[in-house]
């Protein structure tokens, strides 16, 4: 089993295990009590001795990672500049497909308009003469038509 009926963990029931004592469980050294604690034993000078010493030992090493962070750092940036001269160089291009294909559009709406504007002036002008014809052209409304579709051909071809 690996849970007691109670939840812990059963281990901790094991009087093989040294935080088992006496049938109940112990929390660290307590179950020891001729062992002095490290803090009675150990002073503050103690560890900044210990500390200064890793230190002093640790320097060159310090150092040396000094230098190798440092170009490694250089050459992070070359190669980031790299990165980004490449990415403007690609941004650059699409715009300028970009803007051809808006200038394009641009003139093809441009022409449109043009032509949507000549239309609705050809139109208010030949419905004009369809309705106004003088009587000695009444029989010949086939010409003002003929001049309507000859003029939306001009305007086809020349806008």
């Amino acid at each position: 089993k690996i849970f007691t009926e109670f939840g812990t963990n059963s281990a901790a029931q094991d009087p093989l295990n040294p935080l088992f004592v006496g049938g109940r469980r112990t929390r660290g050294m307590s179950m020891f009590p001729s062992i002095p604690r490290a803090k009675d034993v150990i002073t503050e000078e103690d560890i900044e001795t210990w500390v200064g010493a890793v230190v002093r030992a640790l320097w060159p090493v310090i150092k040396s990672a000094n230098s190798e962070t440092r170009e490694i750092l250089l050459f992070a940036v070359k190669e980031h500049g790299l990165v980004l001269e490449e990415q403007t160089k690609a941004m650059r291009q699409t715009l300028e497909v970009q803007s051809r294909a808006m200038q394009h559009t641009i003139e093809t709406q441009g022409r449109q308009v043009s032509r949507l504007i000549a239309f609705g002036g050809l139109t208010a002008i030949f419905s004009k003469f369809w309705t106004d014809l003088p009587q000695w052209l009444k029989h010949r409304r086939w010409v003002v038509a003929a001049a309507y579709g000859l003029g939306v051909v001009v305007i086809i071809l020349s806008v």
